[in-house]
Parts: C-alpha cells; sequence; structure tokens
C-alpha cells in the first residue's frame, strides 16, 4: 500500500495542500488549506493498477504546473490487527453527549459467530436498517451485509447466512471479488457478491479495521458481469444509478454495459464500454432509429455477450429484456 504524496503551496497567505495515495487500482486524493474547515476528497477506480499509477503521475504533474511543492507525507494507514470488530463499531458510534447509546450487536440464533445490530427507528418506520456481521479470526475480521427495515425478512436472511458463513474467509484470498451461486434461492436471489474490504469499503469509516471487513449481499444473476473486472464491480454498487444491494425487496437491475457511435444532428459517442442504466438505453433507441445509416450502438449483458444494434437492426424492449435478464435467451 502506497504512503501519501502531499504538495503544498502558500496562495493569499494561507498554506494550501493537495495529497494523493494510490491503493490497488484507487487513487486517494484530499485537498485543503491547513487551519481552515475548507477542503475535500475523493476516490477514483482506475481500470488496473497500471493505469491507477498513470493516473498519480499525471494528477501530480498538474500539481506541480499549478505552483506546488512536494513535502513528507503521511504513512499510509495500517490499522490495528488486534482490534476487534464489533468493540471498533460499537465504540465509534457510542455518543452519549448527543443521545446515541452504545450499539448492541446479539447473536443470531443458529450461525456460530454471527451477531446483528437492528438499527431501527421508531419515529421512521420501515427507514431502518439491521447490520449484520459474520465475524471470523476470532472477531478481528467479519464479511458484513446490511439489509433495509422494509425487506428483512428473517427466513430470507437464514437462507443468505447458510451461504455466507461457508465461504467467509474467500473475500480475503487476495481477488477483489467473488459471484457465486447460492445453496439456495434467497427470495427472488440466485447468487450472492462477496466483495474484498478494498471494494466493498464495508469499514471505511473505522480505519482501525477498515482492511479486515469484507462485504456481502445477494443478487439477481444478471446483476453482475460473470467476468467483471473490479473497476466494473466498483461502478456497478457504488456509481451513479448504484445497485440499492441493501433492498432485498427489489427489482433486477441488470448489467447495462454500452458502446456507441450515434450520428446525426445530435451527435453522441462513447467507444469504450461502461456501466450504464437501463434508462439510458431506452433513451438512445428512439435516436439510434433516426441516426444516420453507419451509426450503431452495441450492449453487454452479464454474460458478457454483446448485441450490436444499427438504423437497420434494432430490438424490441422485450427482446432487449431477455438479453439482459435471462440466463439464456433466446434470441
Amino acid at each position: 500500500m502506497e504512503n501519501w504524496r502531499r504538495f503544498e503551496r502558500v496562495q493569499d497567505g494561507a498554506c494550501e495542500f493537495w495529497q494523493i495515495r494510490q491503493e490497488g487500482i484507487r487513487c486517494h486524493i484530499s485537498w485543503g488549506s491547513d487551519g481552515s474547515r475548507r477542503g475535500g476528497s475523493t476516490t477514483v477506480a482506475l481500470l488496473d493498477e497500471r493505469h491507477a499509477k498513470s493516473h498519480v503521475e499525471k494528477k501530480i504533474r498538474g500539481q506541480l504546473r499549478k505552483g506546488f511543492l512536494e513535502v513528507a507525507g503521511l504513512p499510509a494507514p495500517i490499522g490495528d490487527p488486534d482490534a476487534l470488530v464489533v468493540e471498533t463499531i460499537a465504540d465509534a458510534q457510542a455518543k452519549p453527549a448527543y443521545g446515541l447509546p452504545r450499539p448492541q450487536y446479539r447473536p443470531v440464533d443458529g450461525f456460530r459467530d454471527v451477531v446483528c445490530h437492528a438499527r431501527i427507528h421508531p419515529e421512521s418506520p420501515g427507514r431502518g436498517f439491521y447490520h449484520y456481521l459474520v465475524l471470523r479470526d476470532e472477531g478481528r475480521s467479519a464479511l458484513a451485509f446490511n439489509v433495509r427495515e422494509s425487506s428483512h425478512r428473517p427466513e430470507a436472511v437464514a437462507g443468505f447466512l447458510e451461504t455466507v458463513v461457508t465461504v467467509r474467509d474467500l473475500p480475503f484470498d487476495g481477488q477483489p471479488h467473488h459471484k457465486i451461486a447460492l445453496a439456495r434461492p434467497v427470495g427472488p436471489f440466485s447468487h450472492a457478491l462477496l466483495c474484498s474490504p478494498a471494494l466493498g469499503q464495508a469499514a471505511v469509516a473505522y480505519p482501525t479495521i477498515a482492511a479486515r471487513v469484507a462485504t456481502a449481499f445477494p443478487i439477481y444473476d444478471c446483476e453482475i458481469g460473470d467476468a467483471d473486472a473490479e473497476v466494473f464491480v466498483d461502478a456497478r454498487i457504488r456509481g451513479h444509478g448504484a445497485l440499492p444491494y441493501s433492498d432485498w425487496a427489489r427489482r433486477p437491475h441488470p448489467v447495462v454495459d454500452l458502446r456507441f457511435d450515434i450520428q446525426g444532428p445530435h451527435p453522441e459517442r462513447d467507444r469504450t464500454f461502461k456501466v450504464y442504466q437501463r434508462v439510458r438505453l431506452d433513451t438512445l433507441m428512439p435516436k439510434l432509429a433516426a441516426a444516420a445509416p453507419d451509426s450503431w450502438l452495441e450492449v453487454r449483458s452479464f454474460r458478457g455477450e454483446i448485441r450490436r444494434l444499427t438504423p437497420t437492426n434494432l430490438a424490441a424492449p422485450s427482446d432487449l429484456d431477455r438479453f439482459l435478464l435471462d440466463s439464456q435467451p433466446a434470441i
């Protein structure tokens, strides 16, 4: 894990700082002015580690051109290997002065080393969450998931846990994610997505344990690509229109990867596959129908199959539904 690289300049009498750190495919950036609350932070996910390194170098060159000078940066956070997950989260959330009691994580019947805290607010019925932790390494690591109160069903959670407790070590094998079939369907869901701590960011608010808490949640088969790279999974679960994975009553949010070159009075072009919502495809279809003859649009499904559409070779919405939703579409 790379340390922070920090850059500073004096502007209008104030010392401004900008810093960047690479972690796998992610670049963490923060900025501000010393002694001021002004500033911010962001994280960008790149295609792979090589692209992330190139992104860091490009960003640094830009800051140097603005007059920033490099100074000693802080080391990357390493956490506390002995910190217990439940105690760390509970201690951080307990704020008696603000009327926030210490959360109580209670054992889940029938599942060893699984605990749950119900974040229920009587004044806002249905808007709370159940936070589950599948503990490992004597409580120093965990697999976490949330279930929205409005969709929480104990029998569904039990069905999900039947699979998850058997694979609690899988998200820590060095791979960013695993899409696995559930031992039996959990409501409408047939699969589970297991995310590494870096991808899932389940405990990013707790630096001492952030690298030891992974994420899991049930999914429809069509919601995550069978061969997705990490950057695509990151976009699906955290990007614009992200998968509402804590809602276990949701309708399918299928993979809709698009690239296109639509020519005409109002051209639109994106020749690299990117993650979109279905509404974007529906918006582009009439534009493609009225576009120049050499226009095209390609749709990629969760199976990795690609369908090419043109102004003279369009598809009905029902055909696109089958292509995007079905495991073995008939096209």
